[in-house]
């Protein structure tokens, strides 16, 4: 097979997204056909190095992202004529004046590095400078399978160039040009981050759970995908769940003819593997979820062969 890059997104968090890659992980790693990379481009909230720990603390390689710009106030320079907060230079509100010193203060969360300070301000009394924004960490855990993930850190808004990063290491990795098989776990929403990550891939999996919010964000995540003109297939979490919400997945699904690569019923077997830290297809490879996750690796895979 040649290289296929797959992500799995979900429409809402919640449903399912980090236990169903891990699994799909584990599962692809004792393929004897598959060579994989595993990333991690839920940047905002990464989790699935808690399934797939390092194998030595000493291999992981951590890397400082300066994706994200910051003003900073030269007070050196400035001669306290207020005009940048008279005249509003800020649209984003990160600048205030405090009146006792008679200088402008900086509300760096508030603050998008847009530059208009630097340029309106007479004296240049305002610069612009990259900070750090976030790390990509990346490492082999025990079995010796690749994984990659980011991390956000909090206040920076540049998760998407965060997430472009991720991707863009695992092309270095010495395993790259043998891997024929880059899974994703995905960010949930349909946000910049979502963007970053479905670019450029060869297939989607849209995990939902027949819930009412589920079903909402699961269109608007398949109404982003189908901009990018790549192909998808739909993972029903919990899906004996009885609700009404149930017979709503059930009419949007045989009305748009989407694909289904599977329904996994709802097993506390998943939650049981989470709390020991594990996918459930190597905690209790005999449930029920691990024998329904196991009919959607072979269908996608050769789904995949067919790409």
């Amino acid at each position: 097979m040649k290289r296929k890059r797959i992500a799995v997104i979900s429409g809402k968090g919640g449903v399912g997204k980090t236990s169903l890659v891990a699994s799909l992980a584990s599962i692809a790693h004792k393929d004897h056909d598959i060579n994989l990379i595993v990333l991690d481009c839920d940047v905002d909230a990464p989790n699935l190095a808690l399934i797939l720990p390092p194998k030595s603390e000493e291999d992981v390689i951590t890397q400082d992202m300066y994706t994200t710009k910051k003003v900073k106030f030269l007070e050196e320079i400035c001669i306290q004529c207020k005009q940048c907060y008279d005249e509003h230079f800020c649209e984003f509100n990160a600048l205030n004046w405090d009146e006792n010193n008679n200088f402008p203060i900086i509300d760096y969360l508030a603050c998008e590095g847009c530059g208009a300070c630097k340029v309106l301000c007479p004296e240049s009394a305002f610069e612009i400078n990259p900070v750090k924004s976030g790390e990509i960490i990346s490492y082999e855990t025990s079995s010796e399978l690749p994984l990659i993930y980011g991390k956000t850190k909090l206040g920076s808004s540049t998760s998407g160039l965060l997430v472009s990063g991720v991707k863009e290491l695992a092309k270095n990795l010495k395993k790259y040009n043998d891997t024929n098989l880059i899974l994703i776990d995905g960010p949930p929403g349909i946000g910049c981050p979502v963007i970053a990550t479905v670019s450029g891939l060869d297939y989607i999996v849209a995990i939902t759970e027949p819930t009412p919010s589920g079903l909402h964000d699961l269109k608007r995540a398949l109404e982003m995908v189908n901009q990018f003109n790549i192909p998808f297939g739909i993972v029903i979490n919990k899906a004996d769940l009885k609700s009404a919400s149930q017979k709503q997945l059930n009419r949007y699904i045989k009305k748009s003819n989407h694909e289904i690569l599977g329904r996994i019923n709802f097993d506390l077997s998943i939650p049981e593997a989470m709390s020991y830290a594990e996918s459930v297809v190597d905690y209790a490879p005999e449930s029920v979820s691990s024998q329904a996750i196991n009919k959607i690796y072979t269908k996608l895979k050769h789904i995949l062969s067919k790409i």
